[in-house]
């Protein structure tokens, strides 16, 4: 059995139009010590998938479907009992530190709150796990910073005291919401070798979103790309990067700008932009941004088809090419 398993996920968001289905029918599993990285255009349903998991979606929202923790279902347990679970068995990496972290209080004391509520560490037995932890994750001079503010830290810094947090209780999960979007390319190159260092070194179970699928692809074993708050695609990422087989996938990798090649004119693009949650037609999501969109794509929502081993998609013409091999 799977670590995890989340099974038609739907999500509805309270909006100005009502409420409306950010995250429709998602399902993955992931092993323990697994990766999965999940890619997808900004407005996809990523980042609402992991508040999902972690049960810190928006007042009013509504779920439905499953996800299972070893068997048990997070969607039907209370708040008490997700806290148990939260920041304990899951812990999530946020996008942008700085305003993940408390500007008021002193790291040492955020990274000690998990200690506290999980372990039961108070006191120099807290402080010494601090110190280990942040001396874990590559921060420097570790028993001066552990008194320092978040805005007296770089953001490479302040992202190593997400990860130090994130890891305080050795969770079997870790969701990483963009972890490296706010860096420069030098520290991004770090953030993500600790981060394949932390899962190979303590067996946990990888997530990580991203919107760059050349990190997706050196980090990840399985990939799932979202479009629409759907899973258009997903397998094991070196054969969906050998055969893309859905329209947005091969979209994606087209628009990625390879070093050496000759520049022939601008790069590929997908037309059009990604509609608001209310304007997605009742078909496939993709279809008004599809050059191979008809009728059916309009009417119909497409059912995941098996690729080859260990690969999906959900697309009605998927037997127009059967995919094709990124470049």
């Amino acid at each position: 059995m799977a670590l995890l398993s989340v099974t038609g996920l739907t999500v509805e968001l309270q909006t100005s139009r009502g409420m409306v289905p950010a995250v429709r029918g998602v399902s993955f599993d992931l092993e323990k010590g697994g990766t999965l990285g999940v890619v997808g255009e900004s407005g996809c349903g990523k980042s609402i998938t992991a508040l999902a998991i972690m049960g810190l979606l928006p007042d009013g929202a509504r779920t439905t479907g499953r996800v299972d923790l070893d068997g048990t279902d997070l969607l039907t347990l209370d708040e008490a009992a997700r806290c148990g679970i939260r920041g304990n068995r899951i812990a999530m990496i946020f996008q942008e530190p700085m305003t993940s972290l408390n500007p008021v209080h002193r790291i040492g004391r955020q990274i000690a709150e998990p200690l506290r509520l999980h372990r039961g560490l108070r006191g120099a037995n807290a402080r010494d796990e601090v110190l280990r932890l942040l001396d874990r994750v590559g921060l420097p001079d570790p028993a001066r910073r552990i008194n320092a503010y978040p805005h007296q830290m770089s953001g490479g810094q302040r992202q190593r005291v997400m990860i130090a947090m994130a890891l305080s209780c050795a969770p079997d999960i870790l969701l990483a919401d963009e972890p490296t979007t706010a860096l420069d390319v030098t520290i991004q190159g770090q953030i993500l070798d600790l981060i394949n260092e932390l899962v190979d070194d303590t067996g946990m179970g990888l997530i990580l979103i991203s919107h760059d699928l050349g990190v997706i692809g050196e980090t990840t074993e399985n990939v799932a790309v979202m479009y629409g708050g759907t899973v258009v695609e997903q397998g094991a990422t070196d054969r969906l990067f050998a055969k893309l087989a859905h329209p947005y996938s091969q979209g994606l990798f087209a628009a990625i700008p390879r070093l050496g090649e000759a520049r022939r004119g601008p790069l590929p693009t997908i037309a059009g932009t990604v509609p608001e949650l209310a304007d997605f037609p009742p078909g496939c999501a993709f279809a008004d941004r599809c050059a191979k969109a008809t009728d059916v794509c309009w009417r119909l929502s497409p059912r995941m088809q098996r690729i080859g081993p260990a690969h999906r998609a959900a697309c009605h013409h998927l037997a127009d090419g059967q995919g094709k091999a990124m470049a």
